[in-house]
């Protein structure tokens, strides 16, 4: 086994390997920073050293590192080198780790590195890092050695003021080593660069040392600027020039605890459409121009395919004061009729089963194999004009994603539909009894959901490696390989249909908080598969025992449709957010290059343009200062300004008119599945009720079953940390990414939803007792307060709330 990797073959990907800082510089080297040049030696040379027993200050490095030392010492040209520390979870957006690892400088020769490893390692186990990680187990470190720069001048430069958050560089020097300035052992010069653009725009603030000129300022500041850019994020940098004046980069970091900083309102006028806008519920928040521009054509002409094995009714998408509305235009019962006479027709001819065979057979492989494609491309490696073709590919492939997406929605839910019908007519079945037909766990997206137990399987099964995921570091060896494995494979995709949020793959810290909830229970997959298949069965048997003839042939016919239509449901999303993560990382990247060229101040400005003016400023240059700051503050207003729930008056029932020609009995039976689907869609529930008392909650009764456990509170995808094993989750209401989670939840409380909403259904799936649609589940119930839920009545009751009569 090799412990040695060289830092031009690290990038971010390889942390669990060899510890955050060495894979952020690796990672900078090789997008072209200069960093000066070394290796790494990985997490795992560590953990063989320790083997089975503990660190002691005897413990002697594993078999082979000193030969391997000695080898990357020579490739890298011998002379100094210095040996830093590299921990795991160092230099995280929320705990940087500063100060608490060893480093030494000017190392020389193989034996000398071999002691500074040693010593780098021992920091992990030292009393100030266990007090500032909160746990009792060591901290994972790797090392990083890089050839010594001979220092004429070093110091730190903050991309922002790092004190108020303002739009400028901070630059510290000092003459020689820059652990001077870290040690206090002088006074810094201090300089400040206000704009890159304009010559003369830094100062000199404070401090003697006169170790660097007001053009070597700029150099650095542009550095920091770039390195920030790269990074999508404020960055705290640490730089050497050395005896021939070059700039060196040897440390790269987010820059923790800035202030948030207010954004000036800028007021939207209010533009209603005629018809009916209803207030988009799966936007929990208004959309950033950016996302406004590429997806509110795609949701406003797709959103026609929802209804087009209902209704037939055309709605289209709308911004009004910033918030998505979705707006259905007048109707009459003769328009009505006639679309629906022709949806009877399309049923008929089985377009609902073609559509969702084409999509097992043709469109999701050819998608898949799509987003595979691009998601290989190394986007900082193009040209401007190459990262433009790739947007546009990106953004094909998006829209013709969406489209489908939709139209998947539509045939889905009429299929499910004619299910409960036909049980309905049949047996007598309200919607309760028919959805034990449903559940199966299957769909490319399960994996996604329940692979995170088999990582918790693999840890628990190792002592050492489950001391360190509770720890929170990810172990080396199989587990740190599967770790990333599953990041690699299900880790790219957003959790929610928002290009501000990060991507899983960016929140590992998150991901493995998942895993460590499972550790005492890991899910178990088959076995809540044979779980659902027995409930199923129990079903099926009743159904067929009553069923003969024509009958049973219809309701087996209806039985297969909803089977082929039910993975499609959250598969499609799986699919979906995969684009939105590859549509993310290239806005990013484009936000990292417009910073380079001084046409925004940070890469996230990105988010306030819209998407072709973006394209547009990265060939003519020109600042967009004025754009971003009006697009934040009208996202700033819109967020203040949350709209009402609906505009315009609502659709008044519609009844046929006398002499009207009766609709046919095939349309007769599509309105009836429109009418049987719609109920289960029903209006929100409340803390009302005549039995309701202080501290309870009623709603829809979604997912049978009894459960008490306390609360966990989370109201967007950035709180998943918080759950552990066995938590009630409480939420506004969840979407299939929000699946993740539910490995590890005991029971499920929303604000939001109905019987056949999403958080009802994968509750039932998961067998996790659900009542949702309370109204007020996320303001009522706080975090570790001790819930009792009862899916079967749809009651939600605090332990210390008195019942009727108490």
């Amino acid at each position: 086994m090799s412990y040695v990797v060289a830092l031009s073959k690290i990038g971010l990907g390889e942390v669990p390997l060899v510890g955050r800082k060495a894979a952020v510089l690796g990672e900078l080297l090789a997008a072209g920073f200069p960093v000066p040049d070394g290796f790494a030696v990985t997490t795992g040379a560590l953990a063989a050293a320790i083997g089975d027993g503990a660190w002691t200050p005897e413990t002697p490095l594993p078999p082979g590192l000193a030969g391997e030392l000695a080898g990357a010492l020579e490739r890298i040209g011998g002379g100094p080198v210095a040996v830093r520390s590299s921990g795991v979870a160092e230099d995280l957006a929320g705990m940087s780790y500063a100060g608490q690892y060893e480093s030494v400088l000017g190392v020389r020769g193989p034996e000398a590195v071999g002691a500074a490893v040693r010593t780098c390692w021992a920091s992990g186990f030292s009393e100030r890092v266990r007090a500032y990680h909160g746990e009792a187990g060591p901290a994972q470190v790797g090392v990083l050695v890089q050839r010594m720069v001979d220092a004429r001048a070093a110091g730190a430069a903050f991309s922002v003021n790092p004190v108020s958050g303002a739009d400028e560089i901070v630059i510290s020097a000092v003459r020689g080593l820059g652990e001077r300035l870290m040690s206090g052992e002088v006074t810094a010069d201090e300089w400040v660069v206000r704009d890159l653009r304009e010559p003369g725009g830094e100062r000199q603030s404070s401090g003697g040392q006169q170790a660097i000129t007001a053009g070597e300022a700029r150099e650095i500041a542009s550095l920091a600027a770039r390195v920030a850019a790269h990074a999508g994020g404020p960055q705290d940098i640490e730089w050497v020039i050395d005896q021939d004046d070059r700039l060196w980069l040897v440390q790269a970091r987010p820059i923790t605890g800035l202030p948030d900083r207010p954004v000036p309102q800028v007021p939207i006028a209010i533009d209603v459409p005629p018809g009916f806008s209803t207030r988009d519920r799966n936007s929990d928040r208004p959309w950033v121009p950016l996302q406004q521009s590429i997806f509110m054509p795609i949701f406003s002409d797709c959103a026609r395919h929802v209804f087009a094995f209902n209704t037939g009714v055309v709605p289209s998408a709308h911004a009004i004061g910033g918030w998505t509305y979705v707006t259905t235009p007048p109707d009459t019962i003769e328009e009505l009729v006639g679309r629906v006479e022709k949806i009877a027709v399309a049923v008929e001819q089985g377009e609902p089963e073609r559509l969702i065979h084409r999509w097992n057979d043709e469109i999701k492989p050819a998608a898949a194999a799509a987003l595979a494609e691009l998601r290989q491309v190394e986007l900082r490696t193009l040209t401007d004009a190459q990262l433009t073709a790739h947007l546009r590919r990106l953004l094909t492939i998006f829209t013709e994603l969406h489209e489908v997406y939709f139209r998947l929605t539509g045939a889905a839910v009429y299929l499910f539909g004619r299910l409960g019908v036909a049980c309905a007519e049949l047996l007598g079945w309200d919607a309760a009894q028919t959805l034990r037909l449903r559940g199966g766990l299957s769909g490319d997206h399960v994996p996604a959901h329940t692979g995170l137990g088999a990582l918790a399987r693999l840890a628990a099964a190792d002592p050492g490696a489950r001391a360190r995921v509770e720890a929170g570091e990810i172990p080396g060896g199989p587990f740190a390989a599967a770790f990333a494995d599953y990041v690699q494979g299900y880790g790219h995709r957003t959790i929610g249909f928002t290009l501000t949020d990060p991507t899983l793959a960016e929140q590992p810290d998150m991901l493995l908080n998942l895993v460590r909830a499972q550790l005492d229970d890991p899910y178990d997959l088959d076995a809540e598969r044979a779980r659902l298949a027995g409930r199923r069965a129990g079903a099926l048997e009743e159904a067929r025992a009553a069923l003969s003839g024509a009958g049973r042939e219809r309701f087996e016919h209806a039985l297969a449709g909803s089977d082929l239509g039910s993975p499609v449901r959250d598969e499609k999303v799986f699919y979906a957010v995969s684009a939105w993560a590859l549509l993310r990382y290239v806005a990013l990247d484009l936000g990292a290059r417009l910073v380079a060229a001084g046409v925004v101040r940070q890469a996230d400005d990105v988010f306030y343009l819209g998407h072709d003016d973006a394209l547009a400023a990265l060939g003519d240059r020109r600042p967009r200062h004025e754009q971003v700051l009006r697009g934040r503050g009208e996202h700033a207003w819109a967020l203040a300004h949350p709209g009402p729930p609906s505009y315009g008056p609502p659709p008044a029932p519609m009844a046929p008119k006398p002499g009207m020609t009766p609709p046919s009995a095939q349309a007769e039976h599509v309105m009836q599945v429109m009418q049987w689907s719609m109920r289960l869609f029903g209006g929100p529930g409340g803390p009302s009720g005549p039995d309701a008392a202080p501290g309870e909650l009623r709603g829809v009764a979604a997912s049978a079953g009894r459960y008490t456990g306390p609360a966990r509170v989370i109201t967007s995808v950035t709180e998943f940390g918080k759950l552990r094993r066995g938590d009630v989750l409480v939420c506004p209401e969840t979407t299939a990414q929000w699946a993740v989670l539910f490995p590890s939840v005991g029971a499920l409380v929303t604000d939001r939803g109905s019987l056949l909403s999403h958080p009802a259904i994968i509750a039932r799936e998961y067998g996790v007792p659900a009542v949702v649609a309370t109204g007020s589940a996320t303001t009522t119930f706080t975090d570790d307060q001790l819930l009792t839920v009862d899916g079967s009545t749809g009651l939600v009751r605090a332990a210390d709330a008195k019942g009727p009569g108490s």
